[in-house]
Order: C-alpha cells, then structure tokens, then sequence
C-alpha cells in the first residue's frame, strides 16, 4: 500500500509540471514530406525560359511557441526545402549570367530557392471545434540558380527578404480526433507575387499529459513568380500531396 501510495504521489509529482507547462506554453515540432511536381521557368530579367523539372521529395521542419503573454505574439520557425533540376532541350537563344546558350542546346538546369519563414501571429480563435491564427511572416530566400552544358555553367545567387501574410485556420469533428484545416502564408506587390498553401486532414494519433503527437494529410502548393528579384525573373510551381507530423510538448 505504501508502495503504491508513493507510486501514485511520484507520477503526480511529474506530471504537474507537464501540465503547467502546457497551460502556460505549447511547444510544437513537426516536420513536412512533400511529393511536388515541379514546373516553371526562369531567367534575367525580361529573357525567360520555360524549363522541364524532375518531381521532388520536399521537406519542411519547424518549431512553433505558443503562449499566453498578452500583445505578444506567437511565433513559429520553418526551413522550407524548395529545389529541382532536370535537363531541358532550349526552344530559343537563352542569356543566363552573361552566357549565351544557343537554341536547340540541350542543358542541365538546377534551381534551389530553399528559405527560412520566422512567422509571428496571434490566436483569434482556439477551442476544440474552431481554431483561427493571423499573423504575418518573413520569409528569407537564399538560394541560387544555375543553367549548365558541358563545360560552361552559369549561376546566379538570389537573396531576399519578402514579407507576407499568415492565416491558419482549422474545424474540428468532435469526439473524433480529426481536423480539417488550411494553411497560407501570400503576398502580391510589384509584379511578384509568392504563396505556401496547404490543405488537410489532422488526426491526434496520441494524446496524453507528457506528449501529443499528430499526423497529417493532404495537398500542398508553393508558388514563386518572381519580378526583377535579383536580376531574376521566375515562374515556378511546386504542387502535390503532403504527409507530416507534429509534436506538441
């Protein structure tokens, strides 16, 4: 009996702080697989070229802190993979980083525009049945472009800041586990206009006092047209399913 009393009062004693954490802030991890098909062009400024792209295996990782300071937002950190290559058979003169390339030529094109988002937002919302989060995110591109034959290789290095938009918003089914939900980060300006959306299904496969954990389904899209950014212009899509999960501590 004693055994169990002190059994009983050691859990308690470990799970308290658990609890308090959670009540006074969340910490998320999770991380995002996305099977993309890739297509686009790109170029200098005013010379674009339409390019054909292998699909790609994508990946995303962030951590998210909630809390419940008042004003202060919350705030969630993303590395974003956004890459593809792939050889395209050139259908007209293409100038890539002060290189000629001749109509006909057969190249190896590799793009890598890979970023950062820090995204700060407030929740709205946040029951059991309707969540609402908006916010705005910086987004931190710094990646490069390159278009290569043999022998010759031309690349141009794209760094950039853009700010954008946030909204996450989600629907419970009650008693079920299961949300359906939307996340967006857009913004438009100046001829360039960028979007990470995702819509799906969110099951909580575990729900406990120490650890939550989540998985998650659907369909996701980042689009980049880019407008003189760097000396670069660019029209490319990355679309297709997701799968990912999440930690919540």
């Amino acid at each position: 009996m004693k055994k169990s009393v002190f059994s009983m009062v050691f859990v308690a004693a470990l799970a308290a702080p658990v609890a308090m954490a959670d009540t006074i802030a969340g910490l998320y991890i999770g991380a995002d697989l996305h099977f993309a098909d890739a297509k686009g062009g790109f170029g200098q400024t005013g010379n674009q070229q339409n390019f054909s792209f292998e699909d790609e295996n994508l990946s995303s990782f962030y951590i998210k802190v909630e809390h419940p300071v008042p004003l202060l937002p919350n705030i969630k950190l993303q590395r974003n993979s956004v890459s593809s290559n792939g050889n395209t058979t050139l259908n007209r003169t293409f100038e890539f980083d002060d290189q000629i390339f001749a109509v006909g030529t057969n190249v190896a094109q590799d793009v890598d525009l890979s970023n950062i988002d820090a995204t700060f937002y407030y929740e709205i919302l946040d029951n059991d049945l309707v969540s609402l989060d908006l916010g705005v995110t910086a987004k931190y591109i710094d990646g490069d472009i390159s278009v290569a034959t043999e022998g010759r290789n031309a690349t141009q290095d794209l760094s950039a800041v853009i700010p954008m938009g946030y909204l996450y918003g989600s629907f419970g089914l009650l008693g079920t586990g299961t949300k359906i939900f939307a996340e967006v980060n857009y913004v438009s300006y100046d001829g360039s206009s960028l979007s990470d959306m995702q819509f799906g299904i969110a099951y909580e496969l575990i729900d406990s006092l120490a650890v939550d954990l989540s998985l998650k389904a659907g369909v996701k899209k980042t689009k980049l047209k880019l407008d003189d950014i760097d000396d670069i212009d660019a029209d490319l899509t990355f679309d297709g399913a997701f799968i990912s999960a999440e930690l919540h501590f």
